[in-house]
Order: structure tokens, then sequence, then C-alpha cells
């Protein structure tokens, strides 16, 4: 073979061999890297996505809990609870369950003893409660300390509620908690319910339950269609760490399951990974919990897997958002990014090999410098050009070399542009985690956050002995300054005292808005005699203060200390009365309980 053939048989296989390991290495090094990048896009997105769905299940149980303080209800109770508290427990058990017994054998909705229950005035009051959102109630009823039905929307399957599982963790042994009741298929209703149940409270003890039974789904596809365009084509999904889908587009609830690879994933914990599917083809997936539906201090969460009136029910399990998306989407981005590396990589080896064939001669030390230029792209130096003084072929052919080195470079700029569409997507991500928990008027922190801050440092009090006191601020009169100056002076009032409180309060206090015109304060660390001194403090400085010209304002304060037999609806409640106490003293001033 010929000097002339066989450099050219060399420069064309080391064209091509430079060209394919080069393109390879850099394709399994871009597959992770964006691998890596979806993983954590994703696990933002569900974590995004629980935080909503957390912030909908708050919304339900504030909702319920505020039906359930209607004074006219809860007269009703306690007229119901005096009714049926005359009679001893024998009696009073015989006449429940003959009550119950009743109440089962009549179908007839319209019957004047059903109707003495789905048509007295708080069963009215129920009803245009349902009308306000009429796709989201099934059902509402109340119930009497005795656990027997006083009203209710519709006609239920038993009059008496006293011995179900829902009714015993609402009432909490007298102490009264929220329930969501993960009731799965409610025939009753005839559809998939999430049932509220609320402590009717009156003076601080538990008189009666609140059952709400709601059609979610609908706010729960809102809030996954919200986010679609982000994690699109995949799939998010709600689930119980049973592995049973509650919510999945184009599916009927609770009609499928998790496969079992991703079983281990479930729980109380976000994680995410790549786990083989159910073809054996690689699934990114990204877990994050539902927080709201774990166990905790404000909420308790179950069901029951059958009764008499639901199907499918959960016991023992809490809620994920599951975010699939097919591995095959990173490959084929990566197919696409070989085959137009090696296209270019094989166009120029060939381009190469033409001119060297019919210039070996005359342009050998030029080849040499071509040579030692395509080395230099195959180790990864695409900042190299070289430069022929000819004009002829062989300086057409390095103008070429050069092009092609543009186009590489191009090439690895649209890993450039990945990471920063990535990164776009991180940004918008924690835009979305940050307006979760701030106040968008002052910049301090919301109700939600606080009620996360206060939830942990009950914790850790109790955990390890530590004081902490909480106050409760309003402003004294707010309403005359926003019907005198207008609302936008009202704002400006609320971010005044915002900066003047965050001025006067210690590093490690929690300042928070908890709305309207009122404010909280976490104090970690005092007990309630420090607190008042420096919630005078603050009256103090506010009183002093011009907020805006010509205007000052005062407010009243409410102060109180965890104990540590308090919960967390106890302590707020005691901190409010305090506030109210404060307000009723003659406002602008300070008091403790």
């Amino acid at each position: 073979m010929s000097f002339r053939a066989k450099l050219i048989s060399i420069t064309t296989a080391l064209g091509i061999i430079i060209v394919t390991i080069l393109t390879f290495i850099m394709a399994g090094y871009n597959r992770k890297i964006l691998i890596e990048s979806t993983l954590e896009s994703n696990r933002n997105i569900a974590l995004a996505i629980s935080i909503n769905i957390d912030n909908y299940l708050e919304e339900l149980s504030r909702t319920t809990k505020t039906l359930a303080t209607t004074p006219a209800i809860i007269e009703c109770i306690k007229e119901s609870n005096r009714e049926f508290g005359l009679l001893d427990g024998a009696d009073r058990n015989n006449r429940i369950r003959a009550l119950d017994d009743k109440w089962i054998s009549i179908d007839d909705r319209n019957h004047g003893f059903i109707q003495e229950y789905l048509s007295n005035p708080v069963a009215e009051h129920l009803k245009r409660q349902k009308e306000v959102i009429p796709d989201l109630y099934g059902e509402i009823f109340i119930t009497n300390i005795y656990g027997a039905l006083i009203a209710s929307t519709e006609k239920l399957t038993t009059f008496y509620h006293g011995d179900k599982y829902w009714w015993l963790e609402g009432y909490n042994g007298g102490r009264g908690k929220v329930f969501f009741d993960d009731r799965g298929y409610d025939e009753s209703v005839g559809d998939f319910v999430l049932g509220v149940v609320v402590p009717v409270y009156d003076k601080g003890d538990v008189v009666g339950i609140l059952k709400s039974n709601m059609r979610i789904f609908s706010l729960f596809s809102e809030v996954i269609e919200n986010y679609s365009l982000l994690y699109e084509p995949g799939v998010a999904k709600i689930a119980r760490t049973d592995g049973v889908i509650i919510l999945e587009s184009d599916k009927e609830p609770l009609s499928t399951r998790i496969v079992d690879e991703f079983l281990p994933m479930l729980g109380k914990d976000a994680k995410h990974g790549i786990y083989k599917g159910e073809n054996n083809e690689d699934v990114l997936v990204s877990i994050s919990p539902i927080a709201n539906t774990i166990e905790s201090s404000q909420f308790s969460f179950g069901g029951d897997y059958s009764s008499i009136d639901h199907t499918m029910g959960n016991k023992g399990e809490n809620w994920v958002v599951a975010l699939k998306i097919p591995g095959e989407i990173i490959d084929n981005k990566i197919y696409g990014q070989t085959k137009q590396f090696l296209l270019i990589g094989f166009l120029a080896v060939l381009l190469v090999s033409l001119f060297t064939f019919f210039f070996i001669e005359k342009a050998t030390n030029d080849i040499k410098k071509l040579v030692t230029l395509t080395e230099k792209i195959g180790q990864g130096d695409l900042n190299r050009y070289i430069k022929v003084g000819s004009k002829d072929e062989i300086g057409t052919l390095a103008d070429s070399f050069n092009k092609m080195v543009d186009r590489l470079k191009e090439t690895m700029a649209s890993k450039a542009e990945l990471k920063e569409e990535i990164g776009k997507r991180m940004k918008v991500e924690e835009k979305l985690k940050y307006l979760s928990t701030v106040d968008e008027l002052t910049g301090l922190y919301n109700r939600r956050a606080f009620n996360d801050y206060l939830d942990k440092l009950i914790g850790y009090s109790k955990h390890y002995g530590e004081p902490l006191s909480i106050a409760i601020i309003d402003i004294d009169h707010f309403k005359k300054i926003n019907d005198s100056y207008g609302h936008d002076i009202g704002d400006k009032v609320l971010v005044k005292l915002s900066e003047v409180l965050s001025e006067n309060i210690r590093k490690v206090d929690i300042l928070s808005r908890w709305g309207g015109e009122e404010f909280t304060i976490l104090m970690p660390k005092i007990k309630a005699d420090e607190a008042y001194k420096m919630a005078e403090r603050l009256r103090k400085t506010i009183e002093n203060t011009e907020f805006v010209k010509n205007i000052n304002i005062t407010i009243s304060i409410g102060v109180t200390e965890f104990e540590y037999k308090d919960t967390f609806d106890g302590i707020i409640r005691r901190a409010d009365r305090a506030q109210y106490k404060a307000k009723g003293n003659g406002r602008n001033n300070v008091q403790v309980l």
C-alpha cells in the first residue's frame, strides 16, 4: 500500500475513532447530568404539589371548624346533650338503640321521623353551606356528645355514630382533634370522598362532633394540572403508602396500584431515584409525602377497610405524591445529541480524507498540523484552530476544520443551555416554595409557616423542658384607618408595623403575619413574665412611632406560655383569649394568661 493510501487510511481511521469515542464519552456524561437535574427538578415539583394539597387539606379543616363554631349549631347540640343527659346510662343506651333501629328500618327519606333530622333549622343551615360550593360537599351532619344524630343534609345509613372509628378519633377522649377520614368509596354519597371530622367546642369543652364528607378529587386534579407543563410527558399520581392509587388522570380512583418495585419508596419521607418498570425499563421516580396525612399534634388521618356505608377505606396509611417520568425521555434526548455529534464528526473526517488524498505531497506539513489538531479535539480542547499560510485547497481544508470545531463547540453549548434551563426551572420551584411560607405584603412568615414553627417548637419544649412563649398582636381600630384613609394607607401601616416589630425582637424570635391586622411572635426559651416585658416594650415603641404622616396606632397584645399538657390548638386559643382580654381592658395594653 502506498504511503498516500496509508496516510489516508490512518487519517480516516483516526478521525472516526476519535469522533466515536468523544461522542460516547460526551453522551454518557450528558446522560448523567440530565438524569441528576431531572430527578432534582422532579423532587421539587412533587414537593410543590404536596405542599399545595396540604394547603387544601388545611383549608378544608379551617372551613369545617368555622362551621362548627356557628352559635345555632352549638345551642342545638347543648339542648340535645341536656335531653339525653337526663337519662341514666342504661336508659340512654336503650333510647339511642331504639332510634337507630327505627332510622335503619325506614327507607323513605320523606318519612316524618327522618325529616325531623333532615329539615330542622340546623339541617337547613348545613344545606345552605353545601349550596355555597355544591360540587365540594357530599353530606354534612352533626352528632351530640353521645354519638346520636342531631341534624344532617342527607339520609345517613345509621342514626348512631358514637362507636365508629372516625367519631372516636374526632372525640379523642374528650380532648377533640381534627380527623381526615380516608373513606374510599362512600355509598351514601355515591362518590369517592374524604371525610373531615371536627369537634364542636363550647367554652373549651367538646360538646359534639361535626363531619363533612367532601369530593376532593377535582381540587387535587386542579393542583396536578397546574404543574403538568413542568413534568410532561411524565405522570403525577396521588397514592396511599400501601400502593393503591387514589388519583391519576383518566383512571378510576382506587382501581390501580403502584408497581411492586416502587413500594419501598412509599412512606413518610421524600425519596427519588431510578427504578425498573413493569417491562424492565428505566423509570425516574420522585416521591413526596403529603404532611397533613401523617399523624401530628394538629391532625389525625386514616380510615377503615370496609364499613357499613363505604368500602376501600384506608387504615394505617398516609398519602404521597408520586411523579414518574420514563427513562426513555432522557435516552431520546441523548440519542439525538449523539447522532448530531457523530454526523458532524464523520463529515469532518471525510472532508479531511478527501483533501489528504489530492494534496498529500504538497500538504504533508499542513496535514501534520491537522492530525495534531484532531488529537487536541479528541482530548476535548475545542479552543484550537489551525493556521495555514497557503490559500489553496489545503488552506480551504484548514478553514473547514476550523468550522468543524465551531460546530463542535455549538454542540457542546447545548449542554450549557440545558443547564441554564434546569436552573430556570429550579428557580421557579424555589419561588413557589418561598411563596408558600411568606406573606406577600409584609415579607414576614405567613400563617402556614407559623404553624410549622409552632409545631416544631412545641416538640422541642416538651423534649428538652425549655420554656416557650407566644404573643398575638392586634392593631387597635385598624378598620377606622382603612375607612378613613383607604386600604393603601392601611397596607403602609401594616408594612411599617412589620418593620418596627422585626427591629425590636430577638434574632431567635419568629415573627409572622397571622392574618389581617394580627401578628404573632414565637419566643423560645423565655417564660411568660419575660415575654410580658418584651411585649410591653413593643407596645410602647409602637405607641410612640409615627407610621404615616399624622397617623399613630396602638396595639393590644395577648401573651401566654406553653404548658406541657397544651395541644397545638390549646396554646393558640389561650393566647387569643389573652389578646381579647387586652381588647376588653380598653386596648393598648398587654395581658397574660
